[in-house]
């Protein structure tokens, strides 16, 4: 039998944080001469993030438009046979969707011919995060299904917010460490050679018949995205973004400003982030990625704001 690969799943919410903590934990790691391979997942058309990765010098396969848990499983297993078969990697980096089911990943990984499961892992975003009565059964199994925790964005909150949050979570999952990652940083060896054994007790007590089932439809998430030649400032960008329907609450995307400047923005719930773009990059034209509930019955409504 040939070697497993190391394999690492970071799983979170929309717009928790994850690739930020990944990217950071990548630089450390080629910093090392550690070989990763970089697997990410969206359940919309497009992907900013995998695009702004790929100035990283190291291996990327983007499965879009489903959920590697369920409508996307064979061409998960396309893509791992690939990336080890040319590559050869030290390590796997699955960045699942916000919408994702960490628990039938955890399964697919284990019975991989190729991969070891080497944590499963959690973001959660303490600035934003309110608790689990307004979730989705699948934001519920992202924390209950998982090695270890992370409170990402804590440098934003004080004390009080962070033991709340702490309290929320222990409603559901009583097991799982928890580690912070101010400004997304977080140290590597904290997340390899986790315990499994917690894990996959909860994996066999508590997995059901629909873990694999399309869930992306039973939680009513949909994704669009806008393409388009036009020059908006960072204020207009700003602007637009302030004023879309609450039900888009994870946005993402880049644009070019009146003097040639590209940028990248990340929008979760009222918190903005523009930055400009200082790696190379192959950006042709503006590109609006927008995620909610039932977000593609919005696109009509949103390029008229954006237009306006």
């Amino acid at each position: 039998m040939s070697k497993q690969v190391p394999t690492t799943v970071f799983s979170g919410f929309l717009g928790s944080g994850k690739t930020t903590i990944i990217s950071h934990v990548i630089d450390i790691l080629q910093k090392k001469g550690v070989q990763i391979a970089y697997i990410k997942n969206e359940i919309g058309e497009t992907d900013i993030d995998a695009q702004l990765m790929k100035g990283k010098d190291i291996e990327t396969k983007e499965l879009l438009n489903g959920c590697i848990c369920c409508t996307l499983v064979g061409p998960f297993e396309n893509a791992v046979t690939e990336l080890i078969e040319k590559f050869s990697p030290d390590r796997i980096f699955i960045e699942a969707s916000g919408a994702a089911d960490p628990a039938a990943i955890a399964l697919m990984i284990g019975s991989h011919p190729s991969l070891s499961r080497d944590g499963i892992i959690s973001v959660i975003d303490v600035v934003n995060f309110k608790g689990y009565e307004d979730l989705s059964t699948t934001a519920q199994r992202q924390t209950q299904f998982t090695d270890l925790i992370i409170f990402n964005k804590v440098e934003e909150v004080d004390v009080d917010r962070k033991r709340a949050v702490v309290g929320y979570v222990r409603e559901l999952n009583t097991h799982s460490p928890i580690i912070e990652a101010p400004n997304g940083k977080v140290n590597p060896d904290l997340l390899f050679g986790l315990d499994p054994a917690n894990l996959d007790h909860f994996l066999r007590e508590h997995i059901d018949d629909h873990t694999s089932h399309n869930h992306i439809d039973d939680d009513d998430f949909s994704a669009f995205t806008i393409r388009d030649q036009n020059k908006y400032s960072e204020a207009k960008m700003r602007e637009f973004l302030e004023t879309l329907p609450k039900s888009l609450f994870r946005t993402k995307g880049v644009f070019q400003n009146e003097d040639g400047t590209w940028f990248s923005y990340n929008s979760v719930g009222k918190k903005i982030d523009i930055v400009p773009i200082l790696t190379e990059h192959s950006f042709s034209e503006n590109i609006l990625v927008f995620i909610g509930v039932r977000a593609d019955g919005l696109r009509g409504v949103v390029e008229e704001k954006l237009l306006k």
